[in-house]
């Protein structure tokens, strides 16, 4: 790294104060009236386990439910005008495995729930605050207070929520829980039980097999709900671990129940979270619905510039044929699809973000089972009609591929409140021709992302523009990388950034030469860029928003991923990377895209551009 003055420890000499109380109404006032001069909408990406604590309530990883969250961090957003935040894949993560987008089944991610409610009235104190408090004690005397532990926290999480939940029966046996709590549980039962038992026997059974992988249990448990001959032994395992379903149960239904109260109150403050989605089905959904799926086919991706070989991802295919009726209602792979994303809309009202939607509407396939992908054995199954592999299931149509978006997503969407612009689909990758004229036809949002060389005036206003996402480095580190090496690239890129956000009447080669040879202003043109595209959507990154030179994942690596968190002291961190010159300074940058419209449309805002100025200059004190 070429970068060394990022100051992530909060230890910044040069930083003196955050605005007033005072100044931040009036600083969030200019900020939404900019944003909405230039018709712009500002999301925040953040994790749900990188979020922010304070000491006395640190449990090891973050929480967007947390009482932090709520009392100190979405207040912060907020203030600085983030309409959404796109979270992670709600969804139970493996425990040898803290990737979000590998997780075990659909049911909720229960290391978000916020543990310090459950030693609180709230919920009847179930869970000891003593013992909570030194599992805290102990998290703040961590070295790496910034990283998750996540092999600390799943041990954690199971022992402090067994004990709440034993705490739970005892009350319940003592006619001592309080009203309403014993109820709510039982109905949520009774509600979501018959969704939620398989899910559970899945996780038993993965520790009675030793294997998380279905595909390498007994015969019995491999297909336990397919052959009525193991109906005994399903009844047996019901009533052998009614105990452990329970407790299942019990976990999921706080988790439900504090998304659904954190959404309410994230309303009101005028902030949605948003969904995002894995193309990949989880081995639990495979499991209980193997004939939805092609048993000898997985979903990966084709040689190409970042991979000669391609990749191959593994990944379950829905199969086509299993998705509608033949008057066109849907079918039991439409029900099934259906209900996965009306589980998703419901529990984020923002909306929702489809990984890799090119597997939805023309998916790259392969033979698993053998050792490398050819042309006999991989192609665009509903795409290569000359493959005898794929006769049967080439789509015939523009209708046939965009189907599952008309018959399911949109209309799931609408139930909740939803349309097609709370969609957000990422298309980075090949995009075939069915994919581009879908993509367009359907009017979808894709991703305009300036580390894979989108320049701002390249991107469709439908689209979402953005420095980076999860999967890439830190613009900090992007930018200290692109540096290193002056090559045609590099030349290109900062002449056409320099045409995008020159101000009329500077001189535009002379501000191109200074995004040369200064990062810190390439950096701030770099966001300017995003505010000055005909793009409507903005979403930044948090370690990019932060002013953080880390990254939080490598694709094909393990080492340090999906562990960084921001600080307690978010709020300083944010304040004296600005004072350096990182991170995003608003005002700064707004302030710059509507002077770069020229002096016909700035002219109307001079009021407004001098508020900017005065606090682009307040958060560089």
């Amino acid at each position: 790294m070429i970068v060394t003055s990022i100051d992530n420890s909060l230890a910044s000499p040069n930083f003196k104060r955050k605005p007033t109380p005072k100044e931040m109404v009036a600083y969030t006032s200019a900020i939404n009236k900019g944003l909405k001069v230039l018709n712009k909408d500002l999301g925040i990406i953040i994790h749900n386990s990188c979020v922010p604590s304070t000491p006395h309530r640190n449990s090891g990883i973050g929480s967007l439910l947390s009482k932090a969250s709520e009392k100190f961090f979405i207040p912060f957003l907020r203030s600085h005008c983030f309409k959404s935040i796109q979270q992670e894949p709600n969804y139970l993560r493996r425990v040898a495995e803290p990737s979000p987008y590998d997780p075990i089944s659909t049911s909720k991610n229960i290391y978000m729930m916020p543990l310090e409610r459950l030693a609180s009235d709230e919920y009847d104190n179930i869970l000891s605050r003593e013992v909570l408090n030194n599992v805290i004690l102990r998290k703040n005397k961590e070295k790496n207070p910034d990283r998750v532990n996540y092999d600390n926290v799943f041990n954690e999480y199971h022992n402090l929520l067994k004990s709440a939940y034993t705490s739970f029966l005892e009350k319940k046996s003592n006619n001592t829980l309080k009203t309403g709590l014993l109820s709510d549980f039982e109905n949520f039962k009774i509600q979501k039980g018959e969704e939620i038992e398989p899910n559970a026997l899945y996780e038993i059974l993965t520790i009675k097999n030793q294997d998380e992988n279905w595909k390498n249990w007994c015969e019995e448990d491999k297909y336990l709900y397919d052959l009525e001959s193991n109906r005994s032994r399903l009844e047996s395992l019901k009533r052998e671990y009614a105990d452990d379903i329970d407790f299942y149960m019990f976990k999921q239904w706080i988790t439900e129940r504090e998304i659904a109260n954190t959404n309410k109150r994230n309303h009101e403050l005028g902030i949605r979270i948003m969904a995002d989605t894995p193309v990949a089905f989880t081995p639990t959904e495979v499991w209980l619905n193997k004939d939805l799926f092609f048993e000898d086919l997985a979903m990966g991706c084709p040689p190409d510039y970042f991979s000669k070989d391609g990749q191959r991802w593994g990944f379950p295919v829905l199969r086509h044929d299993k998705l509608f009726n033949k008057d066109g209602s849907l079918a039991k792979g439409g029900l099934f699809l259906q209900k996965r994303y009306e589980e998703i809309f419901k529990a984020s009202p923002g909306g929702v973000r489809i990984d890799h939607v090119i597997g939805l509407i023309d998916p790259f396939v392969y033979t698993p089972s053998e050792a490398t992908m050819n042309e006999g054995n991989s192609g665009r199954i509903y795409s290569s009609p000359y493959k005898e592999k794929f006769k049967g299931f080439t789509k015939a149509n523009d209708k046939d591929f965009g189907v599952i978006f008309e018959k399911i997503i949109f209309p799931t969407a609408a139930k909740f409140g939803l349309n097609k612009g709370n969609i957000i689909c990422e298309d980075l990758g090949e995009l075939t021709p069915p994919v581009k004229r879908i993509m367009e036809s359907l009017g979808l949002t894709g991703l305009s992302v300036i580390q894979y060389g989108c320049s701002g005036v390249d991107a469709p206003p439908k689209n979402v523009i953005m420095l980076g996402g999860h999967d890439n480095k830190s613009y900090i580190e992007y930018t200290d990388d692109f540096f290193q090496y002056k090559n045609d690239g590099f030349y290109y890129k900062t002449h056409i950034l320099g045409s995008d956000t020159v101000i009329p009447g500077e001189d535009v080669n002379q501000y191109r030469e200074d995004l040369r040879s200064d990062k810190k202003k390439f950096i701030s043109a770099s966001i300017t860029e995003m505010f000055t595209s005909r793009a409507k959507k903005i979403q930044i990154f948090f370690t990019d928003f932060f002013g953080m030179a880390k990254t939080y994942n490598v694709p094909g690596s393990k080492k340090d991923c999906w562990t960084l968190r921001l600080p307690e002291d978010f709020e300083r961190l944010y304040y004296s990377n600005l004072k350096c010159g990182y991170g995003v300074n608003l005002p700064e940058v707004i302030a710059r895209a509507i002077r770069q419209k020229g002096e016909s449309f700035s002219g109307k805002y001079q009021k407004l551009l001098k508020r900017l100025d005065k606090f682009a200059n307040i958060l560089k004190e």
